[in-house]
């Protein structure tokens, strides 16, 4: 048999695994079987790469059909489960598939209504959500939850599939397209009929949500509160229908891509087959990608809601990344975080440390996996370094390789677009993988050298994994584009967080009010100090739409009761409100929790009342509705741009959909409008284009709208009009700007007037990264944090760079 590239298989198999009996391979184990093995010039696949058994696979195919037994995800994307030596037979066979991994994804972990319009919404517009599909893709669900069924004790889930199950042996049909009747990965598909049969029963094959977090979601999109006389707790569209997907293969809370796509396809069926419009929600996604929906997940997922396509909208949570940190460590400019960007001038070098905290024991036992962006033109080389040594030499474009040390194994892959690597064609970015046991509180760095400008994402697991461990962190790092992977995709509405409440009562009885938030008092209507913030690597603003996401109630799965599993998991008690047991938990049937993910089913129930409204809305239409009526926050923004174009309010939503009955007439005015632009700086690249908006608003936030377009112009002073101002919807318009050549140091003024009279004016300096913005000076190297033996780079220039990080004002935690 002709033996195959390595590399076509490489860095393609996205894992989907995550129990005993579903084999797994993880990418660091992948990319250094790879890697070994073209060193060895042996071009098969090593055995070495693989756990006994089959791999799930994700596949593009833009040449040809889908292998025999893929099961297809979207347009051009499918998953396999295969054997090693099946995956080798297919990349000899099939050299024009691409192959692809990433990392797991995991769950981004009432007032909430009020504070977005939902009740008087429904009231005065007579919608709940019924005839719509809300899909969840997640955790699961804990059918026997009152908040789940109707009045007469029927679920309102017409359909589950559960990736964690065996076959029931139920709706083959339905289950052979979704692959469920293999024998290495099966899964179980249940209509409603099925979990209310069960129910009757006390099945013990019912559908679970062990982690808890499923359950939470689908109550605040579209729960209808039922646990409580009269109902208390809720969610927007509380009469839709729900098709919910369990993604968890077990009860770990990891997620693989192929299964999102899997899932969100299998709602998006469900729904044609019903004739219902509907909206999936993502409350989940990690920080590793290019941050431009270029990711095989974001275009796979973009390919299931295709531009002006009515009745489909996929929500995905912001991510909640955008915590920065003090006191970590000492030595090095604060703040820490998992997002950092530096500029390597020609002919210069950088160096970007790696902290990694201490674990609570000698040894860290860890993955983490680093992605680093740069622009089309630039030419940036990649290495490791441990501690003071070089433990990988950087790498130019089009290079890989990987070493091993001292029970670390560092791997990069820099910029190359063979099959299967997991940087998609035409884009720019590397990766660097570091596995293995080190030194607990060791720190490695990134190492470039060239010329460009790198954004640096950091995504951990293992002793680092989230909710064990702050993780791996930069110093120097930036609240600013630490939005998420898939919410980052332009064809996706990814939903940032506010803080929803500042106390509560516990099923004690025990009033808990919060002390601070983050670093800041806890003003309700703030931005969540967690909150991802755009924009994406695309310049577009990013979130999309913010809601209530911090501190929501909502159900709680019976299973992940504290009271009955030792006091751990989601709901046990936490430093947020005193550390007491069970103090998250306001009922039997409740509890509080805080992340994007609780802000995104807010947005998808939403939604759904719109789609009941009019089913023939588009994802670009409800969108655009939902800008054009947001409103400002009522409390604290570490960033002007963190919450997006806004709050959703479902008031203001409303206004428009009335306007021809009310018109929306009027002169707007400086204290009720504003303007958001995606970053607070600009870089001197005209290519580098920022997306701006303008929403405008008279005396009580009343929108304005219908006035000739010529009484509306925009001024911009040191800069370019990249496109100019388009109406969106009533009262929003969308512009972009760019900052000339060789501006840098230098700023750019843009002034909006209505009817030649100033009406909002924001300054942007410009330069070539956020700390040179913030310190008004220009670079002429590169050092992140410390000169790098060999380099142009001076004490006085590292002492100018320290003094200008640490001006920075941000909220921290």
């Amino acid at each position: 048999m002709r033996k195959t590239s390595a590399s076509a298989i490489g860095f393609a198999l996205a894992v989907s695994a995550a129990s005993a009996a579903y084999a797994q391979v993880d990418g660091a184990t992948l990319a250094r079987a790879v890697l070994e093995a073209r060193s060895r010039g042996d071009r098969a696949l090593p055995a070495s790469a693989f756990v006994q058994g089959a791999l799930p696979v994700m596949i593009e195919s833009r040449a040809g059909p889908l292998p025999e037994g893929a099961v297809r995800l979207s347009s051009g994307f499918g998953a396999l489960l295969a054997t090693p030596e099946q995956l080798t037979a297919l990349s000899s066979a099939r050299p024009d598939l691409m192959l692809s991994w990433a990392p797991p994804r995991r769950p981004l972990v009432n007032r909430a209504t009020a504070w977005v319009g939902a009740g008087v919404f429904r009231n005065i517009a007579a919608l709940s959500g019924r005839g719509v599909i809300v899909g969840i893709v997640d955790t699961g669900f804990d059918p026997a939850h009152p908040d789940l069924r109707d009045e007469q004790g029927r679920t309102r889930v017409a359909w589950a599939l559960d990736l964690s199950r065996p076959s029931n042996g139920k709706h083959e049909a339905i289950s052979a397209q979704y692959g469920c009747l293999g024998s290495v990965a099966p899964c179980a598909v249940y209509a409603g009929v099925d979990i209310d049969e069960m129910l009757a029963t006390g099945s013990s094959l019912l559908p679970r949500d062990v982690y808890g977090h499923g359950t939470h979601v689908a109550s605040l999109a579209a729960g209808n509160g039922l646990s409580t006389e009269p109902a208390k707790y809720a969610g927007i569209a509380p009469e839709a229908t729900f098709v919910i997907a369990r993604v968890t293969r077990n009860d770990g809370g990891s997620i693989y891509d192929p299964d999102v796509v899997l899932a969100t396809r299998f709602i998006f069926d469900r729904a044609s087959e019903l004739g219902m419009p509907a909206v999936v929600n993502l409350s989940l996604g990690s920080d590793f990608g290019g941050h431009d929906g270029s990711s095989p997940l974001e275009r796979a997922l973009a390919e299931l809601v295709p531009s002006g396509e009515s009745g489909r909208a996929i929500v995905v949570a912001a991510g909640n990344s955008a915590g920065v940190y003090r006191g970590v460590a000492s030595g090095y400019p604060e703040p820490f975080g998992i997002h950092t960007e530096v500029h390597v001038p020609r002919s210069s070098r950088a160096r970007v440390p790696v902290l990694t905290p201490p674990v609570g024991k000698n040894q860290t036992s860890a993955t983490i996996y680093i992605w680093v962006a740069s622009r089309p033109g630039d030419a940036l080389r990649v290495g490791v370094e441990d501690g003071s040594d070089e433990l990988l030499r950087p790498l130019g474009p089009g290079q890989s390789g990987s070493v091993s040390r001292s029970g670390v194994t560092a791997t990069v892959i820099n910029q190359e677009q063979t099959p299967g690597s997991p940087v998609p064609p035409g884009v720019s970015g590397a990766v660097i993988v570091l596995d293995g046991a080190w030194p607990s509180g060791k720190t490695f760095a990134v190492s470039l050298e060239g010329h460009g400008t790198a954004s640096l994402w950091l995504q951990s697991e293992g002793d680092l994994a989230p909710g064990t461990s702050l993780g791996a962190l930069f110093p120097r790092a930036t609240k600013e584009g630490t939005i998420g992977v898939p919410a980052s995709s332009p064809a996706l509405i990814a939903v940032g967080a506010t803080l929803n409440r500042s106390s509560w009562t516990d099923r004690g009885g025990t009033t808990v009010q919060l002390q601070s938030f983050g670093a800041a008092p806890p003003t309700e209507d703030s931005a969540a100090y967690f909150s991802g913030v755009g924009p994406n690597t695309l310049g577009q603003i990013k979130p999309d739409i913010s809601a209530p996401g911090a501190f929501v109630i909502g159900a709680m799965s019976t299973l992940a009761d504290p009271s009955a599993n030792g006091q751990s998991g989601m709901f046990a008690g936490s430093a947020s409100c005193g550390g007491s047991p069970g103090c998250l938990v306001v009922d039997d049937h409740h509890a509080v929790t805080s992340g994007t993910s609780m802000a995104a089913p807010i947005v998808a129930g939403a939604i759904a009342l719109l789609f009941e409204r009019d089913p023939t809305l588009s994802q670009r239409e409800v969108l655009a509705l939902m800008q054009a009526g947001a409103r400002r926050s009522r409390g604290n923004l570490a960033l002007p741009h963190q919450l997006g174009p806004g709050i959703l309010d479902l008031m203001g939503t409303l206004s428009i959909l009335n306007s021809d009955e009310s018109p929306l007439d009027g002169v707007p005015t400086s204290e009720d409008s504003w303007m958001i632009v995606s970053s607070g700086f600009a870089r001197p690249d005209p290519n580098w284009t920022l997306q701006g908006m303008l929403e405008l608003r008279r005396e009580l936030g009343v929108i304005v709208d219908g006035f000739d377009p010529a009484r509306l112009t925009l001024e911009v002073s040191g800069g370019l009009l990249a496109k100019p101002l388009t109406r969106v919807a009533a009262g929003l318009w969308r512009f972009e700007l760019a900052a000339p050549g060789g501006s840098g140091g230098k700023s750019m003024s843009v002034v909006a007037r209505f009817d030649g009279q100033l009406l909002l004016a924001r300054e942007l300096p410009i330069a070539v990264d956020p700390w040179v913005a913030d310190g008004g000076v220009r670079t002429s190297g590169g050092c992140t944090a410390a000169p790098v033996s060999g380099s142009s780079l001076g004490v006085g220039w590292l002492a100018l760079l320290l003094f200008f990080a640490r001006r920075r004002r941000r909220v921290s935690s």
